[in-house]
């Protein structure tokens, strides 16, 4: 027999298991309301990239939605072992999708300044103050390799940092000290 679990108790379920994943990370898990009230928003400072905390959130959705048919295909019933003496239960989550925001902060950026400085081929390349504070009238390349990654199209410090950050799991990196 499946057991169905309402959104707000999946929204539970989920920030244990983002809390457990990523501890010392603060999310912000919430429902929405009114036609989109099956839908659940995440959102978080620096930290996990967007799509490691996909990776968890996914598992909770019980639909997804289908632009091709405008409609919604069931993601089916997962097999779960709440507590460690209970036998597994065959659940449905009636959650239809879960939004996920990322924001950066000073220390973000700060993170962007040091791995420009070390990892880059622009060394000298400073678009952030030591306290994450964006330089007005930095001079910007055309294009720069940096985190493993060529980022062109570059429209501002902000914006390369962003670009960079996108890609880098802030937990994994350890924060420059100054």
């Amino acid at each position: 027999m499946t057991e169905y679990i309402s959104t707000k108790d999946t929204a539970k379920l989920l920030r244990t298991a983002l809390k457990n994943a990523f501890p010392g990370v603060k999310f912000s898990v919430r429902m929405s309301t009114g036609t989109a009230s099956a839908w659940m928003s995440v959102s978080w400072s620096d930290g996990p990239t967007d799509s490691d905390v996909r990776a968890i959130t996914r598992q909770y959705k019980g639909r997804s939605f289908n632009s091709m048919t405008d409609s919604y295909d069931d993601n089916g019933s997962a097999l779960v072992a709440f507590d460690g003496d209970d036998m597994p239960r065959v659940v449905h989550y009636s959650c239809d999708g879960i939004n996920t925001h990322r924001d950066h902060t000073t220390a973000g950026y700060r993170v962007a300044q040091h791995l420009i400085s070390t990892d880059s081929d622009r060394k000298d390349l400073v678009l952030f103050t030591p306290g994450g504070d964006t330089i007005t009238g930095a001079t910007l390349p055309q294009s720069l390799y940096v985190a493993g990654h060529f980022h062109d199209y570059i429209y501002s410090p902000t914006q390369l940092a962003q670009a960079i950050l996108r890609r880098v799991n802030l937990c994994t990196v350890t924060a420059p000290t100054r």
